[in-house]
């Protein structure tokens, strides 16, 4: 073995990498935002707080007590940071914001915004140069080939460019379903940490249109870091 192969695979004490491994956990988990990045879009979607915001438990109570529905609310903004287009400063536009979630998860309900967007579940992605995905849920805008609001056509669709990448800034989504809660840790999918809202941002996926001169024109976005595997979540 060479020195610095030695070097690479020291053994370090046990104590010392509880430390080293809690420090990295931490500061994951305490991830505050996504920069996502296309070959030509740029996005910035985060949480209400850079606190750590949870997924809303929805519950009842009755004469049993609380009664926890399995059903979650996560809501987070997508801030469209690509550069106006010199030809076209109305665009590129997002029109698509999807995640992956662990497992195959059915039962997303889209509730904010209700004009001009839908969800739908189970769809197949690729990433170019990345791979391809199963997006649990997709918030799409009703456009068509052109990229134009299906049957709206001098209304402009999704999320216009020049957005600073700042929290809040953008659109806001919020949807319901059966979020988990917990979740794979970023670092050792072995072990589990409890669900934030921007833990499972790690899985977003942004669909731009128009980011060319031509209206055919579409680009895909993941978060722009070293975590972000394609899928996130293999079975």
């Amino acid at each position: 073995m060479s020195p610095i192969t030695t070097a690479i695979f020291h053994r370090v004490p046990s104590r010392r990498l509880a430390v080293l491994a809690a420090i990295v956990l931490g500061s994951i988990c305490g991830i505050s935002a996504h920069g996502v990045r296309g070959l030509y879009g740029t996005a910035f979607v985060s949480s209400a707080t850079p606190s750590g915001d949870k997924p809303i438990a929805i519950s009842w109570t009755g004469s049993e007590g609380t009664v926890d529905t399995g059903r979650r609310v996560v809501c987070f903004s997508a801030a469209n940071t690509s550069a106006a287009r010199v030809d076209a400063p109305d665009w590129p536009r997002i029109t698509a914001v999807g995640l992956e979630v662990p497992g195959s998860k059915r039962g997303f309900v889209l509730t904010e915004p209700v004009d001009g967007w839908r969800l739908v579940e189970g769809v197949e992605q690729v990433i170019p140069g990345r791979g391809a995905v199963t997006l649990d849920l997709a918030i799409v805008a009703d456009v068509n080939l052109l990229g134009l609001l299906t049957g709206r056509p001098r209304e402009l669709p999704g999320v216009p460019p020049g957005q600073l990448p700042q929290r809040g800034k953008g659109t806001r989504f919020c949807v319901s379903g059966p979020f988990p809660d917990t979740l794979p840790s970023p670092t050792n999918s072995a072990l589990s940490v409890d669900t934030t809202i921007e833990l499972l941002l790690n899985g977003v996926v942004v669909r731009f249109h128009g980011t060319q001169r031509h209206d055919l024109s579409a680009d895909i976005g993941v978060w722009d870091n070293a975590l972000r595997h394609v899928p996130l979540y293999p079975e």
